[in-house]
């Protein structure tokens, strides 16, 4: 996989904004560049912030999978 680096790095700030912008909004603050999400309402933002922090372990998950292993464990008899 190339980049796989990059992958890891996106999956992971994917992750770390969407559960910090969970916590923040039970306080009542909120990341600035992510201000967007909340146009659709309380209830959408929160199912965004949910499916961000999913999609970022997710990444990370798959960025660190080894394919060829995988695909060589797997035809082994």
């Amino acid at each position: 996989m190339k980049n796989k680096g990059l992958w890891i790095l996106f999956g992971f700030l994917l992750f770390i904004f969407g559960i910090t912008s969970i916590i923040m909004s039970l306080v009542g603050v909120r990341w600035v560049f992510l201000g967007w999400l909340e146009w659709g309402g309380a209830l959408l933002a929160f199912v965004l912030k949910i499916l961000m922090s999913i999609a970022g372990i997710v990444m990370v998950i798959f960025a660190r999978t080894d394919w060829e292993e995988e695909k060589r464990e797997s035809s082994e008899p």
